[in-house]
């Protein structure tokens, strides 16, 4: 039973926080927009790193190809099929997305493309260093008897875009990077 000439102690005095901020109420609200700042905070970089890391391109590979395709042109040129494709590379189209490849008709010429649409990130790397061992392997069957074949395997392009892959080998290569790059 609770007498009327019961007053609760002033817990004011017993916390110094308590006292400075008037009960405790004002430094509770501080608290509160801090925490809410810090997260409001971590949900933008979050979001940040999402749009810019989470989310693989994807665009329409024939466009993506005939962009491409358009920069490097054919003159001189045939598809290659899957076989071709596993013989060059050791790389499996029926695994892939979506590939092109082209190669030169003429066996003295070096002249390649190999657009790639892989289905994950490790595969991407996979082709991208399959590209890399075709063309050390081109450079070194032209090695001391093909100058200028030696050269544009030098000047080749081997472009990794997540889950994209490009391998250029021309005169023209710089130029369908560009191609390649714009239309992602």
């Amino acid at each position: 039973m609770v007498s009327e000439g019961f007053h609760p102690p002033d817990l004011r005095a017993l916390h110094p926080l308590a006292a400075a901020h008037g009960g405790g109420g004002r430094h509770m609200k501080d608290v509160m927009l801090q925490t809410a700042k810090i997260l409001l905070l971590g949900l933008f970089v979050i979001l940040v790193w999402g749009i810019f890391h989470g989310s693989r391109r994807r665009v329409d590979f024939a466009v993506l190809r005939s962009e491409v395709q358009e920069v490097f042109g054919t003159s001189g040129m045939k598809e290659g099929d899957a076989q071709l494709l596993r013989r060059l590379y050791g790389v499996n189209g029926g695994e892939l997305a979506n590939w092109y490849l082209l190669t030169a008709e003429d066996n003295m010429a070096v002249e390649e493309l190999l657009l790639v649409e892989c289905a994950s990130s490790e595969q991407a790397g996979q082709v991208r260093l399959a590209a890399e061992k075709r063309a050390e392997t081109q450079k070194n069957n032209f090695e001391g008897y093909g100058p200028e074949q030696v050269q544009l395997l030098d000047n080749c392009v081997i472009q990794e875009e997540d889950p994209y892959v490009l391998f250029v080998v021309s005169e023209r290569a710089q130029e369908v990077k560009t191609a390649f790059l714009k239309g992602l």
